[in-house]
């Protein structure tokens, strides 16, 4: 009951953010500039995934709101947000693996011409974003810093870990199953179905840290890892600094990446497992 209310109050934001855009566009806003999405998306963002789980907490969990969202601040939560974007930054290569892999999937016979129109939508979508990464103004950075890595870190972890995984968990009693679900539905939330895997991967990742983390800290710091990760990226692309495409795969070798995963899992297992069985 409680994740459907929550579902519900994420779906009336949704059409709250819908709406908002449209009169600024009807009063002149030109939603289509840099500033333009960049205002938007921060709007959708924090109506659509932070909003929904604060009314849901205020109606069901009202005074234990910080022992919900899992808000852990303490020094050692720190060292251990360190350790979950050392070992994330060593699943980058599989990662990147997977994404080239799930893009080359392609649909056959009455399937093709929905394929072709999902990759347009994702081309889109795409391009929206590459619009915001592509200013190379320091003024750009920053905002995209905020917009593009922060802000979805903080929304998407309490939306999806925070909300989803969590209430998933108290009705399935079982994390694991919690986890797989969430992250399936935050691959699918962001609507590329030709790159679901290399997202829900990452999903069950941050599911499984903020399971043996205990902190949304160690979340949200990876998450905004990632992101800022891809803007500065971009940043140092489009002033020259650097020359290469961001877009381009890692082409990491078969054995580095194997090499990589098992390092990331040692450094999971024995920070995170380990350490949570002696709590």
């Amino acid at each position: 009951m409680q994740l459907l209310v929550m579902l519900l109050y994420a779906l009336g934001m949704l059409v709250v953010a819908t709406g908002i855009t449209f009169v600024l566009t009807l009063v002149g806003v030109d939603t289509q500039s840099a500033w333009g999405i960049r205002w938007t998306q921060a709007v959708t963002q924090l109506l659509t995934f932070l909003l929904p789980v604060v009314l849901m907490t205020l109606t069901y969990y009202r005074g234990a709101q910080r022992e919900f969202y899992a808000l852990d601040f303490a020094g050692r939560k720190w060292v251990l947000a360190l350790a979950a974007v050392v070992m994330f930054l060593l699943l980058m290569p599989v990662i990147d693996w997977l994404t080239v892999w799930n893009d080359s999937w392609h649909w056959q016979g009455a399937w093709a011409a929905l394929e072709e129109q999902l990759r347009s939508l994702g081309e889109m979508s795409s391009g929206i974003v590459e619009r915001l990464l592509n200013d190379g103004s320091v003024g750009g950075l920053v905002a995209n810093l905020v917009v593009v890595a922060l802000i979805p870190a903080v929304c998407e972890e309490v939306f999806f870990r925070a909300g989803v995984q969590n209430l998933l968990q108290r009705w399935v009693r079982n994390p694991h199953v919690a986890v797989w679900i969430a992250a399936a539905i935050f691959s699918l939330a962001h609507g590329e179905v030709f790159a679901f895997l290399p997202r829900f991967l990452m999903g069950a990742v941050l599911g499984y840290l903020y399971i043996y983390s205990r902190s949304i800290l160690v979340n949200s710091a990876v998450h905004f890892f990632n992101n800022a990760f891809v803007v500065v990226a971009y940043w140092l692309s489009a002033q020259g600094i650097v020359d290469f495409d961001p877009e381009a795969p890692l082409a990491v070798d078969a054995t580095l990446t194997a090499c990589c995963t098992l390092a990331a899992c040692g450094i999971f297992y024995a920070t995170f497992v380990i350490s949570s069985k002696k709590e």
